[in-house]
C-alpha cells in the first residue's frame, strides 16, 4: 500500500484513462455494517490520483439546485489536506512544467465514484484548503494523473 508521509510526486506519465471504481455499498448485520463485495472492483486497482482545474468564472444569475460533496480533510495514507498544502508550497510537486494561476483548483482523491476528495485553491501566490462551489463558479479541467510515493 502507498505512504505518502515521505512525500509525493503528482506525475502525468499515466498514457492510459483512469479507471474508477464503484463507491462502496456496506449492509447491517448484526449490528456491524459488512462491506458488499462488488466484483466490479476487484478488475479496478484503488490508486490515487489529482485533477488540475482552471478557474473559467463565476455564474451570473445562477438558480442551479441540487447537493455536491464537500472535500473532506484526509484520503488516507498520509494523504491529508495539510501536508499537501505545504509540500506544494514549499516544491515543485508537479512531474510538467506548471506555472498556477490565481484561482487554479486542485482535487486529490481514490479513483472511486462520489468518493471523498481533497480541494487546494491557488489564492494570493499559494495554495490554501478551500473550494469552489459548482452552484456559484465554472472550472474546467486542465490535467490529472496518479500520485507516486517519494521512498
Amino acid at each position: 500500500m502507498c505512504d505518502f508521509t515521505k512525500g509525493f510526486k503528482l506525475c502525468s506519465c499515466e498514457p492510459e484513462k483512469i479507471k474508477f471504481r464503484e463507491k462502496e455499498v456496506y449492509k447491517k448485520s448484526d449490528g456491524q455494517l459488512i462491506p458488499v463485495k462488488n466484483k466490479k472492483n476487484d478488475s479496478i486497482p484503488l490508486i490515487y490520483i489529482w485533477q488540475l482545474f482552471r478557474l473559467v468564472g463565476e455564474y451570473k444569475n445562477s438558480s442551479m439546485l441540487g447537493r455536491y460533496i464537500l472535500p473532506t480533510d484526509t484520503v488516507g495514507n498520509g494523504l491529508d489536506a495539510e501536508w499537501i498544502a505545504l509540500n506544494l508550497n514549499s516544491e515543485n510537486c508537479f512531474d510538467f512544467e506548471y506555472d498556477p494561476q490565481e484561482g487554479d483548483t486542485l482535487f486529490i482523491r481514490q479513483n472511486v465514484i462520489l468518493g471523498p476528495y481533497i480541494s487546494l485553491l491557488y489564492k494570493d501566490g499559494q495554495w490554501i484548503i478551500d473550494h469552489y462551489s459548482p452552484f456559484e463558479f465554472e472550472i474546467k479541467e486542465l490535467k490529472e494523473g496518479l500520485i507516486r510515493e517519494i521512498s
